[in-house]
């Protein structure tokens, strides 16, 4: 009887980890490039949402012949308004609201230009007394609205609504341009900040921005992701310092940002004042800067490298300082 041949059904030991070592080896290969084209398409993503801010500010702009209020806060005391107490009413630097009898912010008062305006009908903006309190009454009411449009999807948002005691709010990625500062740095003064496009109470008009509206910014990005401020639990704090449904003087802090500390600056304590710095600073987890949509529409990244001056960057920030920032700058 002759011999069978074996036919061999299997791999050898060898043979499997080579194929392991193939496949391994691919892997390794293709994430980078499936992160790069996942982080490619999110950075179109954000440039269209500022896009389509930047649109619908200027909309009102042009019908109103004015920006919106960075806040718009009725004066009052007691309640959710600016008090007269407050320096910046006192200084003069904040007076009577451009819309009497509100509580509102720019992002909500662009809202009618854009596809949001159905939103904005919707919007309880008269009950000065509860001002951000007034939409935000438990789960599903109207602050506690996801919108897409004012979020980046490269943004921390480990949350959204976020929660403050029993009421809710939809979070924002975006932050209007409020020139040197906006939230308690420094002494509020003459001289001292108020100096942007946006802040409370702010009337800016385009013929305000003498330095060209190609060369001052408008709204940006806040990246709120900061390691270094946390609660006694160890959980981040700065990404619930955001809404874009709050209204009243204290949501100065989540609407609005500026050029006092640089792109993308990280607390290196948890002190008072480091908490102020970094709710003002722009910034974004795209490599290189953060995006911006400036006074003439278009959407530009500022990168690291051209702001490392902080002068600069305040000057950008700035719209009638007299000073223009030029081709030496990259920008």
């Amino acid at each position: 009887m002759g011999t069978r041949n074996l036919r061999r059904t299997g791999f050898t030991l060898v043979e499997l980890l080579v194929v392991i070592a193939i496949i391994a080896t691919l892997i390794a290969l293709l994430l980078p490039a499936i992160q790069s084209a996942r982080e490619a398409a999110r950075r179109v993503q954000c440039q269209n949402n500022l896009r389509q801010i930047g649109l619908a500010i200027l909309v009102h702009t042009d019908t109103k012949k004015r920006y919106p209020a960075g806040m718009n806060l009725v004066v009052q005391n007691g309640s959710a308004g600016l008090w007269t107490s407050n320096p910046a009413y006192t200084y003069k630097l904040a007076g009577e609201p451009p819309i009497r009898g509100e509580m509102s912010n720019w992002l909500i008062q662009s809202m009618p230009y854009s596809e949001l305006s159905a939103l904005h009908a919707d919007l309880n903006l008269r009950d000065v007394s509860r001002g951000c309190y007034a939409n935000s009454q438990g789960q599903g009411s109207l602050a506690s609205q996801t919108i897409p449009q004012v979020l980046c999807p490269s943004d921390y948002i480990p949350e959204n609504p976020i929660r403050y005691n029993t009421y809710y709010y939809g979070v924002n990625s975006y932050f209007g341009n409020a020139g040197t500062f906006s939230w308690f740095i420094g002494d509020v003064r003459p001289g001292k900040g108020f100096d942007g496009i946006f802040q409370i109470n702010s009337r800016t008009k385009p013929k305000d921005i003498s330095d060209g509206s190609s060369k001052t910014v408008m709204v940006g990005e806040r990246h709120s992701f900061e390691p270094n401020w946390v609660d006694a639990a160890g959980n981040q704090q700065l990404h619930t310092r955001r809404g874009w449904a709050w209204s009243r003087y204290m949501a100065v802090q989540d609407v609005l940002c500026s050029a006092f500390v640089p792109i993308n600056f990280m607390m290196s304590s948890s002190s008072r004042s480091q908490q102020d710095q970094r709710l003002n600073a722009f910034g974004s987890a795209h490599d290189g800067g953060c995006y911006f949509v400036w006074c003439d529409g278009s959407v530009r990244m500022l990168t690291l490298e051209s702001t490392s001056d902080l002068g600069v960057f305040q000057l950008l920030c700035r719209p009638s300082d007299g000073e223009t920032v030029g081709a030496a700058n990259g920008l």
